[in-house]
């Protein structure tokens, strides 16, 4: 019996031995003063801050430990023996309590001691003197300027970081460097009165990256107080969102007229819609109180990145009515890269909204978009190669039947304008990388560049105004081709057949009802309509061109109109007309179908020949 107790009595022995923590202080600042002691207060001790029982001991390498039973769990803090001496974060702030889970079976927790309360902060890379040199004109002549940040926990009224004015007129803060970079902002003492851009939206954060060489003085200026901006409709603005509402009224015009293309059409309608809500949403976060209501509008502009440049080339091959075999092809997976997009942004789009607007404010988000425009840049590039296949192609193929035609004209027009967009936002990029290299922050440029790049596919809008206008036929059904017959086909074979002299035949024929009737003068001109004027078949005259003149249709009609535009250039009736309504005047409908085709077919500008045959 007396060896049971024995046993028994050994084991709970070695149970409470285990069942305790001990708690290592192995790292503490170096201002902590020699002569002070350390205390655990917590839970475990009603938080009295200098219980003796609770008091830390140095050990033979200068560590202070504490052992305490472990069995139960408690929350603790350490403090030099009273509560304005309790440890504080790195940046001498407030810290939430420590937690100890219980259950100790021997033990060891070590601790690091950042700051103390009552002690000043050492900044780990030392302070930064800002020197603000300009405010907005309507800030408030009495109002009180502070610096927030990480340094104070974001407190946007702290009387430590309140700016000093001085004689000259500028103001002034010392600020303590914690991180190698350090991301701040000015206020007048409330989130509500926090500084903002230019154009009175939400600013980033400014940041200060510290590497060899760099300035500790630091001098900025505000821009605007975001409480103060007034109306979020500027010059630029303005032109978005006018861009916008034309895009909606396009939408009604174009599916109004008479023998519309519907088939292409409701493409493009789709295009305008989805041009239309991304510039309203790109402008909708220029309001202040529209982006704290609805924050997840800012990435509604994202969401033209993927799904744009496929339809656009679906809109192509309807309005160019090119057959399938021929082009890319738009199946279901030019699509696909749009559904891992939104599969990659619905996270962002069902995060709390208070979060979301803290994560764009502190630029937490910027490496998530950078990656998805950047994406998005190579993913429409390609296409635009794609769409200019396709329109080359078709190119070659109307240029034998057609002397004119103003849907390559427009789609000319358009895609130069994409390339434009192309190369600013390569531009943006191409800027952003450069900050990156040489460790300084470029925002203001490539702010400047992705605005310039929305301004431009904001013309899109207005270029297809101007074509709807000046060209509706663009957007109407197309003359309907003969079907095959049996006639067709023998003329077909006739064409093939045709010999040297019934060429030579229709050569005359042709030459004389150009000269005579000068059907070249219309824009419209096709070669149903000139080889019913020289007496022949579509299939020979198309023959008679290609080996007669070894030109195609559109070349051969292009170069009476240039001949004639050199005829009448050099008249004295024609001298006060300028070059461009000269060239409608012989059939030409647009500047650039002229200035190519002269180029072309001379070897010079018409500005260049009439230099030469003037001189």
């Amino acid at each position: 019996m007396l060896k049971s107790f024995a046993i028994l009595g050994c084991f709970l022995l070695a149970l409470s031995i285990r069942a305790q923590v001990t708690f290592i202080v192995d790292v503490f600042p170096p201002n902590t003063p020699h002569s002070d002691s350390l205390f655990l207060s917590g839970s475990i001790n009603n938080w009295v801050p200098n219980n003796p029982d609770f008091l830390f001991q140095p050990d033979s390498s200068g560590r202070q430990f504490l052992t305490l039973p472990g069995k139960q769990p408690f929350e603790y803090k350490i403090t030099r023996g009273a509560w304005k001496r309790v440890e504080t974060n790195d940046f001498g702030q407030f810290i939430n309590n420590r937690h100890y889970k219980g259950g100790g079976k021997g033990d060891t927790v070590y601790l690091k001691i950042q700051s103390w309360d009552d002690l000043p902060v050492t900044p780990r890379y030392g302070w930064a003197t800002i020197t603000l040199e300009k405010v907005p004109k309507n800030t408030p002549p009495d109002a009180s300027l502070f610096a927030v940040g990480a340094f104070n926990d974001w407190h946007p009224g702290d009387p430590d970081y309140q700016l000093e004015e001085l004689d000259n007129g500028v103001f002034q803060v010392r600020i303590p460097l914690l991180e190698d970079t350090t991301y701040y902002k000015f206020t007048r003492g409330s989130w509500e009165t926090i500084e903002g851009r230019r154009n009175g939206r939400a600013r980033i954060n400014r940041q200060f990256i510290l590497h060899e060489g760099v300035s500790r003085s630091i001098t900025a200026n505000i821009e605007s107080w975001e409480d103060l901006a007034g109306n979020p409709i500027n010059l630029y603005t303005f032109f978005l969102l006018l861009a916008a509402i034309q895009g909606l009224l396009l939408i009604l015009a174009i599916n109004t007229l008479q023998d519309n293309n519907r088939a292409a059409n409701r493409i493009l309608s789709i295009l305008l819609l989805m041009l239309s809500v991304a510039l309203a949403g790109r402008v909708s976060t220029y309001d202040r109180d529209i982006f704290n209501w609805i924050p997840r509008l800012l990435v509604l502009p994202d969401f033209i990145y993927f799904l744009y440049a496929p339809i656009f080339l679906l809109y192509i091959n309807r309005l160019l009515r090119t057959p399938a075999r021929n082009t890319p092809g738009i199946s279901w997976w030019h699509f696909v890269p749009f559904l891992l997009q939104a599969a990659f942004y619905l996270p962002l789009i069902l995060m709390h909204k208070e979060e979301f607007i803290a994560k764009v404010v502190n630029q937490e988000f910027k490496p998530f978009f950078a990656w998805s425009g950047g994406l998005a840049l190579v993913f429409n590039t390609v296409y635009w190669f794609l769409c200019r296949r396709t329109i080359q192609q078709y190119e070659r193929e109307s240029g034998d039947t057609l002397a004119f035609e103003p849907n390559l004209e427009f789609l000319r027009v358009v895609m130069w304008l994409k390339f434009a967009c192309l190369a600013i936002w390569a531009a943006t990029y191409l800027v952003g990388g450069l900050g990156l290299i040489m460790e300084r922050d470029l925002s203001f440029i490539t702010e400047k560049t992705t605005d310039t790049l929305w301004v431009a596919f904001a013309l899109t809008a207005f270029f297809l105004g101007y074509y709807t206008m000046r060209q509706p036929e663009i957007f109407k059904l197309p003359a309907p081709d003969a079907p095959p017959s049996e006639q067709g086909q023998e003329e077909e074979e006739r064409a093939a057949s045709m010999g040297e002299q019934e060429m030579k035949e229709i050569k005359e024929q042709l030459e004389q009802a150009m000269d005579k009737s000068q059907p070249y003068r219309n824009p419209g001109l096709n070669l149903n309509s000139l080889a019913e004027m020289a007496g022949t078949s579509p299939h020979s005259l198309s023959r008679v061109i290609n080996e007669g003149y070894g030109m195609n249709f559109n070349d051969f009609v292009n170069s009476y109109r240039i001949e004639e535009f050199k005829r009448l250039a050099q008249q004295e009736d024609y001298q006060n007309h300028t070059l461009l309504a000269i060239a409608f005047i012989v059939g030409f409908n647009s500047k650039s179908a002229f200035n190519r085709s002269f180029k072309k077919l001379e070897d010079c500008t018409p500005r260049e020949y009439l230099k030469g045959v003037v001189g």
